[in-house]
């Protein structure tokens, strides 16, 4: 049986909280001792609000009509490789968003920490301690732990740019290829029943034809997303190398992390005297 005084279990952020309302983290010391309590958000489920697939449901009957028709106006294989390659091209935008918002909360949260370390040692140890100690304490915290944060928190902030630049890209791309249908569709099924007359038939095939150039437009369109975005990415991956530099040892995980530990002298019980001197002297 758990002793009524133990701290509750810590709800990690993004696994199955039992609940709605807001956890508690303790922190405690080298012995066991709560010193402090934070309370932890619980996590954001995102729901796809399930746009793809009303879409392909919608997209599905048009586009059986289109191809219907394309194989009664004679440009059949030309005509329904277009087809395939626009709607193979089509994306879920939900997948981008659910990224986008995951990188954004987690360079809030890397900010917030990043502030609460900051102000930690200004408002609790600089006005309060001199000497060398403190001296140390601020460089570590200036100029080590502040700027890998920071570092941090710029790749959040690249990433989930970049995210949402492509969740606008696909949904523009899905909206125009579903558009495209939609107008294309209505005009295919009526010329189609009438092509046993030859002016009909070969307005089927002129309007063919112009589907086959927008269709056309679209998948350049596509192809010229994807190299751009492939671009951003890789400009970003170069970024993670280079933050890879300041965690890891040469900037290879397997060669381990690197130390960032404060120098055990700073809390060494012989030299505290020397080593932290309060401000009032």
């Amino acid at each position: 049986m758990s002793n009524p005084s133990d701290p509750p279990k810590l709800i990690v952020p993004g696994q199955t909280a039992p609940s709605q309302v807001p956890q508690q983290l303790h922190i405690a010391n080298r012995a066991g001792a709560v010193q402090k309590t934070v309370q932890v958000a619980p996590a954001v489920t995102r729901t796809d609000p399930g746009f793809f697939k009303r879409l392909v449901t919608g997209l599905n009957p048009l586009r059986q009509t289109t191809r219907g028709a394309i194989m009664m106006s004679g440009l059949g294989v030309a005509a329904l490789g277009v087809d395939m390659l626009a709607t193979l091209n089509l994306g879920n935008p939900f997948l981008f968003y659910d990224r986008r918002e995951t990188w954004k909360e987690m360079s809030g949260a890397l900010e917030g920490n990043r502030s609460n370390l900051w102000r930690g040692y200004f408002d609790d140890i600089s006005p309060h301690w001199q000497g060398q100690a403190a001296e140390m304490l601020q460089q570590y915290v200036r100029f080590n732990v502040n700027g890998l944060f920071s570092q941090l928190g710029g790749i959040g902030k690249d990433m989930s740019g970049a995210m949402h630049s492509q969740y606008k890209e696909v949904l523009e791309y899905d909206l125009s290829v579903f558009g495209m249908y939609a107008t294309t569709a209505p005009i295919l099924r009526t010329l189609a029943s009438m092509s046993a007359h030859p002016i009909a038939r070969a307005a089927l095939m002129t309007q063919v034809g112009l589907f086959m150039t927008a269709g056309g437009n679209l998948v350049k369109q596509f192809a010229d997303i994807y190299n751009s975005y492939e671009g951003e990415l890789n400009k970003l991956e170069l970024k993670l190398n280079d933050l890879k530099g300041a965690f890891y040892q040469s900037g290879d995980p397997n060669q381990g992390p690197r130390d960032l530990q404060l120098s055990p002298t700073i809390s060494d019980p012989q030299r505290l005297s020397n080593m932290w001197v309060p401000a009032a002297k």
